[in-house]
């Protein structure tokens, strides 16, 4: 069970510093194709700068600038042409030092032939194991080689256009690495329709699927989409492992005791925090959902509760209707009631389709 919820979503939090900002217009990009995933706003910063220099470092300087009553008017001319404009030196913080800031950047990609490389196939043999059951597809990178994610972190991957992308995520920049490589980098910036982590095996099975990815931020339609996009290409569901954790907004947060008072400690990584169900079991939750919100079941359900939430008055008048109405059943009976009509449809539904 999961160890404990937050009422909030983290992506209802603040941005600190940059609500202001104005949208880039390439993250809206190929949201007319059903890309409906833009990047999230605290990552515009890193989006707007020519060099996508990373966006939390970005986020100190725009702080810092915004602290001193943003001089020069625009963030990147303080923090880019103040020296050639009166012979001063470009700013340099300690908490993030100006050599940081300039040399660790991330991957924007601005080439379809270079993103092509990082392309997905699922592919459909038809065969069978030892002992007779249908074998799982498996994920081929553009080589045709099966996708080896490793078993401890994954490969971090977006849905665009109904094509999967997929690499790893690389947050390191040094010697080998030139650059980061986030979600936001297969395709500079732009709208995907689905975003997160892979994990695979060796033989290119996939095993477990995190809706993880600070640039997007996907949410519940975007985690119904991958999973009916995996079931239209083959993948078995119920044999995969999905992550709730963000659906079911659940805390990350630790907290210690010191003294007598409970304090918070620390904030657990959200791989160090999953709740994971079977891919089947989350489709199904889902599908229900969507269905249950289409057909206007929870509206109808908060209405019949608010019922309960009316002055004492009013509830008095509520339970005592005209003669020419109705009795008025109580809140539990009426929700199961319209519920038994929702699910009678549906089967009766299912069966005209048969």
């Amino acid at each position: 069970m999961p160890r404990s919820y937050s009422i909030c979503s983290t992506d209802d939090e603040p941005c600190s510093g940059i609500e202001n900002l104005e949208t880039p217009a390439v993250v809206f990009r190929g949201m007319e194709r059903g890309n409906d995933a833009p990047l999230h706003r605290r990552v515009f910063l890193e989006v707007a700068d020519e060099l996508h220099r990373y966006g939390k470092h970005l986020r100190i300087y725009y702080d810092h600038w915004e602290s001193f009553g943003k001089p020069y008017g625009e963030f990147f001319t303080w923090l880019d042409s103040k020296g050639e404009a009166s012979e001063e030196p470009l700013p340099d913080l300690k908490s993030c030092p100006r050599e940081l800031l300039d040399h660790d950047t991330v991957l924007y990609i601005d080439s379809f032939e270079v993103t092509s490389k990082y392309a997905l196939t699922i592919s459909k043999e038809d065969s069978r194991d030892c002992d007779g059951f249908q074998s799982m597809p498996r994920f081929l990178n553009a080589k045709g080689e099966p996708l080896r994610t490793g078993r401890d972190k994954g490969w971090i991957f977006v849905l665009r256009d109904d094509v999967l992308y997929a690499a790893p995520k690389i947050t390191t920049v040094n010697g080998r690495s030139k650059q980061r490589f986030h979600h936001s980098s297969f395709f500079g910036g732009k709208a995907v329709a689905s975003a997160g982590i892979f994990i695979t095996d060796d033989e290119g099975h996939l095993l477990k699927l995190y809706p993880h990815s600070g640039h997007y931020r996907p949410g519940e339609r975007h985690l119904h989409r991958i999973l009916l996009y995996l079931k239209k290409h083959g993948v078995i569901l119920e044999s995969i492992e999905v992550d709730l954790q963000q659906i079911y907004h659940m805390s990350r947060e630790l907290t210690g005791t010191v003294g007598s008072d409970m304090t918070k400690t620390s904030k657990l990584k959200k791989m160090q925090n999953l709740y994971l169900l079977s891919g089947d079991t989350v489709e199904s939750f889902l599908s229900h959902k969507r269905r249950m919100i289409n057909s206007g079941v929870f509206r109808q359900i908060h209405d019949i509760l608010s019922v309960k939430k009316l002055p004492e008055d009013e509830k008095q008048c509520e339970s005592f209707p005209s003669s020419s109405s109705p009795p008025l059943r109580s809140a539990r009976s009426r929700v199961k009631s319209l519920l038994l009509q929702v699910n009678s449809r549906h089967r009766t539904r299912m069966v005209t389709q048969d």
